[in-house]
């Protein structure tokens, strides 16, 4: 908040204070506020602080708190001012010699005590004490006014904002009792004169006993905003604090979870959760596995399985525990497959068969499941068995197409099965991420017969189908040194894949030539499949997919046909002639952005590519000149990407024989690249400037010794020719540069006004005269950098609380 912007502030705050006014939007209000936060802290005695230097902030919180009519949402801004302007010593002393803290934070010194009931001025009393606690002064102000019962209250506010608020001041306030004590015993070992202040002892056991009261109550609300206060002691607070909190509340802790309510399932895991993380785990007074194990037991079916899919998550689980907690997990996969009676824990038989009685139930069991096997198959957990899981898991898939097993020990779960799309999406994720897992590629055939079967069902929902060629291109790659591989795919994968690219639905078509693309790249190198790529009449439909009705389709239409033409290793000049005007018809013609940004994403690719096609520099011409001048910023900004590759390819290799170095720029300058980036640096959008100048700058580094003259630009037909010669003559004389005037270079100083006459500048020149640098400087501040400026919210401010119903204007 500079001078300027300080000089609105008197204004500003007599605007605020007026109940006549109206007020500002909540927006501004917070956006003021974050001036006075980003304002650093002045810590030099003879330092003047803000509020010395602007007394009509201190005349603002007195004018608002003792205002009949104050408004709501200028309260509550007021209260988290005074909180910031108090997180200062020097602050904190002011406003409390001017009585404005107690004028603040005691609801008593209001004169218009309803307005508590509002939420936003309780969360705003609360934020403001939270700013101003940075001090041992702030603490002792909540300690003596008493504020420590209203927090408590607060705690339980209806308001899940405010209760939320409670809990981080009351963590606060209990840090800090331990750190000013420790601060308050090292003063008094250095000075005889210093006192304790409150009894941080007595503040800590108050909030304390009334977290360990809350876990006692038969309030279900009460309790949860107590296990939410112990969550924030456990990740928050140090010792002392955490371990006398923690001894106090095992034995409540130990009741709720013997109790088994559903609804406190997840705040009672989020606690353990929190407690693992923490030294309370290798106490074992402190009992932390023995609730963990606690967890597992307790409840219904969903809720054992909700513990121990959490569990299984937690790094510093006890193995015992954790392999506890995957036999839960993988216990509703094998009950498809296994009698309950045959199931080792008698107590779990129970626990599971209702639920899986009923369909609701019986879904979430199966998804809880589904999910806790990927997340463990993501860190490769040794299962016991790893086979016996994926047979599992394929059962569960053909059951939910329509497959009914010989075995049938659960027969009534089918009927909730079939055709349920939640569990076939989550299963066809499992059986993708099982693929990471050696010992399971002997179930290869199994897997490929499982995923075929959902791609030629013609009744697979779109999202199922996506999530079964994902879960194909994952097992694809894992499989890719088999033999046998390459026969599926052509006798067939590719078959079922032909009929999805005529699907009626563009998702299904889209999603199935993304998994083309996918498969292909990880089939890269592998000739044995380029070749059946391209004689199975596959890369025809590709083709023929360019010209799909849905501009998604085509995009990836697009890539599929790079990502094969990529994977020849010889391309044909008839092949590479087709593909290529077919490109070009489309960054030239198609009517919509995605196709053609995916079409310059592919020349880039090629370009990248060990292997680049045969004619492509022919066509980087075309494609460098439509792709900047296109009029989707996202094409520009893949073109200039592919401008980037190309310089690196062209400069690098030359960059240190000057002859070479030359010749790599005019062959830049031949393909249009350097009259792209120039064009581009005046672009309508910014982050297309701000790419092309990163490029120019990178240009002047790649080409180290720039002062080459014979490298020159036509300014004529240009774009950024007026910028170059409005930039030209802003220069003072003595910098400016030498031209290549008609072929001749000489001193422009002696052209005088006849610049129309000069038709060639030389690289070097424009580098120089467009001052790269402070450009690049420019763009990378924010666009709104001037209409959010301190100043314009100052004056944005000033004008809303102005505003009368006749003087509005609908901006839109």
């Amino acid at each position: 908040m500079d001078s300027d912007c300080l000089s609105f502030l008197p204004r500003v705050c007599v605007a605020l204070a007026d109940p006549r006014q109206s007020p500002p939007d909540d927006t501004s209000l917070e956006k003021l506020l974050d001036l006075f936060k980003d304002r650093p802290n002045q810590s030099d005695v003879n330092e003047e602080c803000l509020l010395q230097q602007q007394p009509c902030l201190l005349e603002f919180i007195s004018s608002v708190c003792k205002c009949k009519d104050t408004d709501h949402a200028i309260l509550s801004f007021t209260l988290k001012l005074t909180g910031l302007l108090a997180a200062t010593e020097r602050g904190f002393s002011l406003l409390e010699e001017e009585g404005l803290l107690a004028c603040a934070f005691q609801r008593g010194a209001w004169r218009a005590p309803d307005l508590w009931d509002e939420p936003s001025v309780r969360s705003g009393w609360l934020q403001g004490l939270l700013n101003t606690l940075s001090h041992r002064k702030a603490l002792e102000f909540i300690c003596e006014n008493g504020l420590i019962k209203v927090l408590l209250h607060l705690q339980n506010d209806p308001s899940l904002f405010v209760s939320s608020l409670a809990n981080q001041v009351l963590v606060n306030v209990l840090n800090f009792t331990t750190s000013s004590q420790t601060s308050n015993t090292r003063d008094a070992e250095g000075s005889a004169g210093c006192s304790l202040g409150p009894d941080w002892l007595s503040v800590s056991s108050e909030i304390i006993s009334a977290g360990v009261e809350a876990l006692g109550s038969e309030k279900h609300p009460k309790v949860t905003q107590g296990l939410k206060l112990l969550s924030l002691v456990l990740t928050q607070c140090g010792e002392p604090i955490r371990s006398m909190l923690w001894k106090d509340v095992l034995v409540p802790l130990e009741v709720l979870i013997k109790g088994g309510s559903g609804l406190l399932t997840q705040p009672l895991m989020t606690v353990i959760q929190a407690a693992v993380r923490t030294p309370l785990l290798s106490q074992s007074d402190c009992k932390v596995k023995e609730l963990m194990e606690a967890m597992l037991g307790a409840g219904n079916g969903i809720d054992c399985f909700q513990c121990a899919a959490l569990i299984v998550t937690l790094e510093k689980c006890p193995e015992a525990l954790k392999r506890k907690a995957v036999y839960i997990i993988l216990l509703p996969l094998r009950c498809l497959s296994t009698p309950l009676q045959d199931i080792a824990e008698k107590d779990l038989e129970k626990v599971l068969e209702k639920p899986l009685s009923q369909k609701s139930s019986c879904i979430s069991l199966l998804l809880q499941s589904l999910s806790g096997i990927t997340e463990l198959a993501h860190t490769k957990y040794p299962f016991e068995d790893i086979p016996s899981v994926t047979r599992s898991a394929m059962l569960l898939l053909r059951i939910c197409s329509g497959h009914c097993p010989s075995f049938s020990p659960q027969s009534i779960v089918w009927t909730h099965l079939i055709g349920c799309c939640k569990v076939q999406r989550c299963g066809l994720d499992t059986l993708g991420a099982l693929s990471v897992y050696k010992e399971n590629v002997d179930l290869r055939h199994d897997v490929f017969g499982v995923l075929l079967e959902y791609l030629q069902n013609p009744d697979s929902h779109a999202t199922v189908l996506k999530k079964a060629l994902q879960a194909a291109v994952r097992w694809i790659d894992v499989c890719s040194p088999f033999p046998d591989l390459l026969q599926f795919i052509s006798r067939d994968l590719f078959p079922a894949l032909e009929k999805r690219t005529c699907d009626l639905r563009w998702e299904v078509r889209d999603s199935t030539l993304e998994f083309l693309t996918q498969m292909t790249a990880a089939l890269r190198g592998n000739t044995g499949y380029a070749e059946v790529l391209h004689t199975s009449g596959m890369f025809s439909i590709l083709l023929s997919s360019l010209a799909d009705v849905e501009g998604y389709v085509r995009a990836s239409a697009v890539a599929a046909v790079g990502e094969a033409v990529t994977s020849l290793v010889q391309q044909t000049e008839l092949l590479t002639e087709e593909v290529l005007t077919q490109m070009m018809a489309i960054l030239s013609q198609d009517t919509e952005g995605f196709p053609r940004r995916a079409v310059v994403k592919t020349f880039t690719m090629w370009l990248n590519g060990p292997h680049p096609l045969p004619a492509l520099d022919q066509s980087l011409i075309s494609v460098l000149s439509l792709g900047g001048n296109d009029f989707d910023w996202e094409v520009k900004i893949h073109t200039l990407e592919l401008a980037d590759v190309l310089m690196e390819r062209t400069l690098t290799s030359s960059s240190t024989d000057e002859k070479r170095s030359t010749q790599a720029l005019h062959k830049l300058k031949d393909l249009g690249l350097l009259d792209l980036l120039l064009n581009s640096l005046f672009d309508c959008d910014r982050p297309v400037c701000e790419k092309a100048c990163s490029l120019l700058l990178k240009l002047r580094t790649l080409a180290v010794d720039i002062d080459r003259s014979d490298v020159v630009l036509d300014v004529r037909g240009n774009r950024w020719g007026d910028e170059v010669w409005s930039q030209y003559l802003n220069k003072p004389q003595a910098e400016r540069s030498l031209c290549v005037i008609n072929g001749v270079k000489e001193s422009c100083e002696k052209m005088g006004s006849d610049l129309l006459s000069i038709r060639e500048i030389s690289l070097p020149d424009v580098v120089r005269l467009l001052d790269l640098d402070s450009m690049q400087r420019t763009l990378t501040l924010r666009s709104d950098h001037v209409v959010n400026s301190p100043r314009s919210l100052m004056e944005d401010i000033l004008l809303s609380v102005q505003q009368t119903e006749e003087n509005i204007i609908d901006c839109y």
